[in-house]
């Protein structure tokens, strides 16, 4: 490997034995877990939802930005 990445990476290293802050740790450990694809954590029925969308606009069964809006604002009103 490089040896100026190397050098980087001990560097990192002795900086994170310096780090007493229990939320910078927890920050340091999200970036290091590995990520996750959404797709893989819907349902089958989510899946089955959004594809049926993506076909639908496919198929040029497109609906209004401003009528989906109004739709939505008026189920949140009846709750």
């Amino acid at each position: 490997m490089n040896v100026i990445l190397e050098d980087r990476k001990l560097s990192i290293v002795e900086h994170l034995a310096q780090i007493n802050d229990e939320s910078v740790i927890l920050q340091i450990e999200a970036l290091l877990k590995p990520s996750v694809d959404f797709w893989d954590e819907l349902t089958e029925a989510q899946k089955a939802h959004i594809l049926n969308g993506l076909e639908q606009l496919s198929a040029g069964k497109k609906v209004k930005y401003q009528k989906t809006i109004a739709r939505f604002k008026k189920n949140r009103n009846a709750l």
